[in-house]
């Protein structure tokens, strides 16, 4: 996740002093061709400013800290990067300068240095919760992922647990493949705002933990025409695992087509009907399922082998001795068919 945010952050200006009011026209001017989009225009423009006599000392940082920030909108921030150190010279002690720094040396591939200008950023500006999930960002490029979860549970507690930090949280586990780590704040997030891709999210990673009850308890309350591939898949997985077979008996019959409109399932997605149909002792049923996975995988041998298996439960020997000798023909390693395998 990448903030494009540029802050811009007016100081307190003292009263007095002869163009002022023009000076602080400027200021504005600037503001608004950033927040416009107008990113070229407000560069010419603070260029202008720095180039003219009449400009004070006081607000040359605060021009070229709008031009830093102009240049970074631009994607310019190699260039931008002196503009902003010169505005610091004269401000140490501003957040956005050092939050804007940090985003140009990020961007150039100085993350090491991007690191120390975030956490300037934050520690002068505790309070700015998104700033801190940028910095976590940083922090995880570099392999900093402790430190990166300190910053995104600090940014969760300002925001009081708002969507952008509980996505931040739960990305920043799903990136390193931690299903465990990201159930928490998926949850939270789900709860909060329910979405179809955290709801995915969120079975994928439920999943991965072997919590068929949880599974179920999430997508059961779902249309099935609702449901993605892969949470059909999930919920599958799930019945299988909870010797739920309803679903099951009702696609092998060919009562429905599950999932989203258009979605051809594959040849995985029978066989493990055909599973469950039989451990339902449903074998007619599993033959009609596992017969679809191979019009599918005609060359898959774990499929021949499940289909011995269902034939022989159907009483039917000699068509399960064919059936084994294809699996056999196909993967030597398949031994007796006993029962139906999925590996």
């Amino acid at each position: 996740m990448r903030w494009f945010l540029i802050v811009l952050m007016l100081c307190v200006i003292g009263r007095g002093g002869p163009g002022r009011a023009d000076e602080l026209e400027d200021l504005a001017r600037l503001d608004d061709l950033i927040t416009l989009g107008r990113a070229a225009d407000a560069v010419a423009w603070a260029e202008s400013l720095l180039a003219s006599p009449r400009l004070s000392a006081r607000y040359e940082w605060q021009v070229r800290q709008r031009l830093g920030a102009a240049l970074l909108a631009a994607d310019r921030p190699a260039e931008a990067i002196p503009i902003l150190e010169a505005a610091l010279a004269a401000a140490p002690d501003d957040p956005a300068l050092h939050l804007n720094l940090g985003r140009a040396l990020r961007e150039t591939g100085r993350r090491g240095r991007a690191v120390a200008e975030f956490g300037h950023a934050v520690d002068l500006a505790p309070d700015r919760w998104l700033w801190r999930l940028e910095f976590a960002e940083v922090m995880a490029e570099l392999g900093i992922r402790r430190d990166a979860l300190a910053q995104i549970r600090l940014a969760r507690a300002s925001c009081d647990d708002c969507p952008e930090a509980l996505r931040g949280e739960a990305n920043h586990f799903l990136s390193v493949g931690d299903a465990a780590g990201s159930v928490e704040p998926l949850r939270a997030l789900h709860a909060l705002r329910p979405d179809r891709d955290v709801r995915r999210l969120l079975a994928r990673a439920l999943s991965a933990l072997d919590d068929p009850v949880a599974v179920a308890a999430l997508l059961d309350t779902v249309p099935i025409g609702d449901l993605d591939a892969g949470e059909v898949m999930d919920l599958l997985q799930a019945d299988r695992r909870l010797l739920r077979s309803e679903r099951a008996i009702a696609w092998a019959r060919g009562d429905a087509l599950p999932g989203p409109a258009g979605w051809q399932p594959g040849g995985a997605f029978w066989a493990i009907v055909a599973e469950v149909c039989l451990a339902a002792d449903r074998p007619a049923e599993a033959l009609a399922a596992i017969d679809r996975a191979l019009v599918l995988e005609p060359e898959a041998g774990v499929y021949h082998h499940n289909r011995a298996a269902i034939l022989g439960r159907l009483g039917r020997e000699a068509d399960a001795r064919r059936a084994l000798e294809e699996a056999r023909r196909r993967d030597p390693s398949l031994g007796p068919a006993d029962g139906p395998r999925t590996d």
